[in-house]
């Protein structure tokens, strides 16, 4: 009997273990959307013109002496990796920013909060509306990609999705890494063009 408690404990304390690292290691991913939105009048996307601006007021260099996340390489990465998941959910790119949506995105090179929302109250005349019950605010880490969508016409965000601290330095050499992250972002996008084309 004392066999089998000394084989199970250690083998209890593994899991509680990986348990542990694993919860902590799965980045927060959340969205904020528009849920008024008719998705069916939009067909095309384009860059916000200050897209390829880098933000001055979050440069930090890392100890090579180079911009740790906003930088143009990583820029250039994230960008593609927003186009091919819009691409592939059959919204078109348009030159200029004549696009039915605009598409910007930011990294957040500082720890800090965000809030989320969970869907609207419907009111009995009909109309939906967010209360305090409906907003949440999430705490995020450096690295937190935030992807915003806007409609032109109206000129509203209808969608915006993030994930807390999933890029990290390193991972912005590598271009299948920055995809999974753009992609974990995506994977709340619930919508595409393939029906409307």
């Amino acid at each position: 009997m004392k066999k089998i408690i000394f084989s199970i404990v250690p083998f209890l304390f593994f899991l509680l273990f990986q348990t542990g690292c694993t919860s902590k290691m799965t980045p927060t991913v959340a969205k904020n959307a528009d849920l008024s939105t008719n998705y069916k009048n939009i067909k095309t996307y384009s860059w916000t013109s200050d897209i390829d601006n880098i933000p001055n007021d979050q440069l930090f260099i890392g100890m090579n002496g180079i911009y740790i996340f906003n930088n143009e390489s990583a820029r250039k990465m994230i960008k593609d990796a927003i186009q091919y998941e819009l691409d592939s959910r059959g919204y078109k790119k348009v030159k200029g920013d004549n696009g039915d949506m605009k598409v910007s995105f930011s990294v957040l090179e500082r720890e800090g909060r965000l809030k989320t929302t969970n869907g609207y109250v419907t009111l009995s005349s009909g109309e939906k509306v967010r209360t305090d019950d409906n907003v949440s605010y999430t705490d995020v880490k450096p690295g937190t990609l935030i992807i915003n969508l806007i409609d032109s016409k109206q000129k509203v965000q209808i969608w915006q999705g993030f994930a807390s601290g999933i890029l990290q330095p390193d991972n912005l050499r590598d271009q299948s890494k920055v995809r999974q992250a753009v992609s974990s972002i995506f994977s709340k996008f619930q919508h595409n063009n393939h029906s409307n084309m």
